[in-house]
């Protein structure tokens, strides 16, 4: 008896080592009564190739600035322009002898990407066109159409590490710009004069056209990037008020007009000499993405041999695996996407103008494993779908549409304040990888399937 026990331990045992070989086959499973359900295995050989990217919808509310160059992917440039918020019917208080003493421009962050050495100086223009409010704009945009760079308000050095922020509780760290002092007079004096500006404080769309926003870029320095969460512009003065017992005293108070959800705020990323650092061929074995707006991959599934191949049969599981390689582990190299996403490539505008999450049929998100240097999609309800739809077993009015070419792209995930996932977007911060490609001489990128046909029962 105990003979046969330890068999049947032993006989489990190699079971489930079976069941959990990766891409081994399983000839068969017993299900319930006597039906039998038989599996088997397929793998795909698919295309891919990288992506220059020209530009992205970019609706992250972060403002990225600053510069930055990997000794692998090369050098990345962000900067941005940014419209302010005036209250409804906005007015200043009394201010004697119409006098503004001073104004600043403040960009609060609580992190950067590089060396926190790293020294910068931030210079502030005045914008020249006004950004529409109702348009989607992408991170190639032509700073030129916006700033002539005549008017110049004001620039400031800083360090990312060493930026403390002594104004406020809510943020980190804080650059703060001495804005020019005329600048800030004359805007006081013309939202008095109600002759000429009549109506240039009295809601948004007035005021933008008024004052139609600030440029803010790096005129010097290389080393970091540092993520900007919040921006506004303050107004110092001395007035006159009524204390507790009503006698009129003299204070000092201030201002601000902030950069809000209500205004317009446009990233712009740059990668000057990316093409050097890295020539892209059809044929490499190796593939790259990089962010942010650096480089994508496409991948081609062949959707026609799939259908021919796995006619009438049940996908119990289809992977795509997207294997790094050659990690940087310098002290100051770029790391791999912490998420991506595979998306079909002609959603690619239209998946983040929408605020989309995936939805495992036509975009699909994975994670990375920092244990195996990898990312993995289950594309199994698509394929599955895809067969049924070669082999017409859709149901009627199904508005399933099959594709072949999808794009992977670095996301970041947005979530509320309880951490529920609320949409993707292009990933803002700095993050490359390089990703063996389907033509990779030893472990090419490919699509592996466990399927199944459900034949008539056994007798």
């Amino acid at each position: 008896m105990r003979h046969f026990f330890q068999l049947v331990v032993l006989a489990l045992s190699l079971l489930g080592f079976c069941a959990c070989a990766d891409g081994d086959s399983i000839g068969g499973s017993i299900q319930p009564g006597i039906d039998v359900v038989q599996t088997d295995t397929a793998t795909f050989r698919l295309s891919s190739q990288t992506v220059l990217v020209d530009s992205i919808l970019q609706k992250n509310a972060v403002a990225v600035l600053g510069e930055y160059t990997d000794a692998r992917f090369g050098t990345t440039r962000a900067d941005f322009m940014a419209q302010l918020y005036c209250p409804p019917e906005f007015s200043f208080p009394e201010i004697p002898d119409n006098n503004i003493d001073s104004v600043f421009l403040y960009l609060y962050f609580d992190e950067y990407y590089g060396d926190k050495s790293s020294l910068f100086e931030a210079t502030v223009w005045q914008l020249t066109e006004s950004l529409d409010l109702d348009r989607a704009y992408y991170t190639n945009v032509n700073i030129d159409d916006y700033c002539d760079k005549q008017t110049k308000l004001g620039s400031a050095t800083f360090t990312p590490g060493s930026a403390d922020n002594r104004w406020t509780t809510q943020y980190k760290y804080c650059v703060r710009v001495p804005i020019d002092s005329l600048f800030g007079q004359q805007f006081y004096l013309d939202s008095q004069d109600r002759e000429n500006y009549p109506d240039a404080f009295s809601d948004v769309r007035h005021f933008i056209e008024y004052f139609k926003g600030l440029y803010v870029s790096t005129t010097y320095g290389n080393g970091a990037m540092v993520y900007v969460s919040h921006i506004e512009l303050e107004f110092c003065y001395d007035y006159r008020m009524k204390n507790a017992s009503g006698v009129m005293v003299d204070t000092t108070s201030a201002t601000y007009f902030p950069v809000t959800g209500e205004v317009k705020q446009v990233n712009r990323y740059t990668h000057p000499d990316l093409t050097a650092y890295l020539p892209v061929s059809d044929d490499d074995s190796l593939n790259y993405l990089f962010a942010p707006a650096g480089m994508f991959t496409k991948v081609s599934l062949p959707v026609n041999d799939i259908c021919s191949r796995l006619s009438r049969k049940n996908i119990n599981y289809a992977r795509l695996k997207v294997s790094a390689t050659e990690l940087d582990d310098s002290e100051w190299g770029m790391t791999p996407p912490t998420k991506l996403l595979l998306l079909r490539e002609e959603d690619i505008h239209t998946f983040f103008a929408d605020y989309s999450l995936s939805d495992d049929l036509y975009s699909f998100s994975a994670d990375y494993s920092t244990a195996d240097s990898c990312f993995v999609f289950d594309l199994s309800s698509y394929v599955q779908k895809l067969i049924r739809h070669g082999d017409g077993e859709l149901e009627t009015g199904s508005d399933f549409s099959p594709y072949a070419n999808m794009l992977l792209v670095p996301v970041t995930l947005i979530q509320n304040t309880d951490k529920a996932s609320l949409y993707l977007l292009p990933d803002y911060k700095p993050s490359a990888v390089k990703i063996r490609s389907a033509v990779h001489p030893r472990l090419p990128m490919k699509l592996e399937m466990v399927h199944s046909v459900k034949p008539s029962m056994v007798q």
